[in-house]
């Protein structure tokens, strides 16, 4: 039995990362339309309708966009944490009540185990996951501005890592954002920079091999090739850049997905 790892879509326009083995399957987070993430999975040879369940990060619409007409449609369970089920307005109320589940460490799906721990971020409750798979286990971190030693506890070691790479510190000065609106991307409670992203990759990485996914980068304030070459860099200048395989989270289409054995 294996287990598939694999962003659909990742940033601003919308975010969906597929989990699955040949027994249960879940999506973190349906920041996309129901169309096109039937259209996405179906490009990794799953559906809808075998999905366990979902489970939302924190309430921001490029994580719920597609939340509620794939829970009607499909009949699909949404997880999430109860002040993002009261702050996701008409998109979560429109998920039937006998589909409302609340998530809570341990949750399980066969094989898949799931934890969370809280980031920092404006949002009401948003999370990070833990997901275990029988000795493997997953890091996912998108939407934080800042990280823990709490956090970095929860995925250390972790065979598989998502990490937000939100932004160039350099293209985010000079681009076209407004003030406050760089003052809150480069806040604590913003987005993670790609310098962060490898200061935090470093303090998580032990000396196993790891599958890194960049993920949630900026479309305006961060480019594929800065964002790897930096974190690739940060960690090479740590003495961390041996057994690591970085890929940058597409887009608009399923990235280059990675399976645990």
């Amino acid at each position: 039995m294996s287990l598939m790892v694999c962003p659909l879509a990742s940033g601003s326009s919308g975010n969906a990362i597929y989990i699955g083995d040949e027994k249960n399957k879940i999506l973190i987070d349906c920041g996309l339309s129901g169309k096109k993430t039937e259209e996405l999975l179906r490009s990794r040879g799953t559906s809808c309708s075998e999905l366990d369940g979902i489970i939302v990060t924190h309430e921001h619409s490029d994580h719920i966009r597609g939340a509620g007409i794939l829970a009607r449609r499909w009949k699909i369970p949404v997880f999430t944490r109860p002040g993002t089920w009261g702050a996701g307005g008409q998109i979560l109320d429109s998920v039937p009540s006998n589909q409302q589940k609340l998530l809570l460490s341990g949750l399980n799906f066969g094989r898949l185990e799931i934890d969370y721990f809280h980031l920092s971020h404006d949002a009401c409750e948003p999370v990070g996951l833990l997901i275990r798979w029988g000795k493997k286990q997953i890091g996912l971190v998108t939407d934080l501005g800042e990280s823990t030693t709490q956090l970095e506890k929860k995925i250390y070691g972790s065979d598989i890592l998502i990490v937000e790479a939100n932004h160039d510190p350099d293209m985010l000065a000079t681009g076209p954002y407004p003030y406050f609106l760089k003052k809150r991307v480069k806040g604590p409670s913003g987005h993670l920079s790609n310098d962060d992203c490898g200061l935090l990759l470093s303090r998580v990485l032990n000396e196993k091999p790891v599958q890194v996914y960049l993920a949630h980068l900026s479309q305006e304030n961060n480019d594929p090739q800065i964002a790897r070459l930096t974190v690739e860099n940060f960690l090479k200048s740590k003495g961390k850049g041996s057994g690591i395989e970085i890929e940058v989270a597409s887009r608009y289409c399923a990235s280059f997905p990675f399976k645990l054995l």
